[in-house]
């Protein structure tokens, strides 16, 4: 975490301050919001939980649906301008982490191989 991402973070408690400091990782790096809680690998999750000072099981109190998350993704959203650093110009693309690929179905090309 940033020293101004850790600022922000500060007012909260535990599993919220965990759960706000990985959306706010994911969104910088992805340029989205995480679905849910699949979206982070276990030893994500430890490592930010080392750096908030709280425990990684607290992860599992912080609420996906409601008033507290939207809030967060405002905050998040503010924060960054609206467009997450990854996508701002000459910001340098970062790979998804090992075992986390966008799936998506592949589509028939437009045009027909020659020949």
């Amino acid at each position: 975490m940033l020293d101004d991402e850790r600022e922000l973070v500060a007012g909260k408690r535990s599993g919220t301050r965990l759960g706000f400091a990985l959306q706010l990782k994911y969104y910088t790096r992805y340029g989205r919001f995480p679905r849910g809680r699949a979206d982070f690998p276990g030893e994500v999750v430890e490592f930010v939980a080392r750096q908030m000072k709280v425990l990684a099981a607290d992860f599992a109190s912080y609420p996906w649906s409601g008033s507290t998350i939207e809030y967060h993704r405002a905050q998040i959203r503010e924060r960054e301008g609206g467009v997450p650093r990854s996508r701002r110009p000459g910001a340098r693309r970062l790979r998804r982490p090992h075992g986390h690929r966008r799936h998506s179905p592949s589509l028939p090309s437009p045009h027909p191989a020659p020949g």
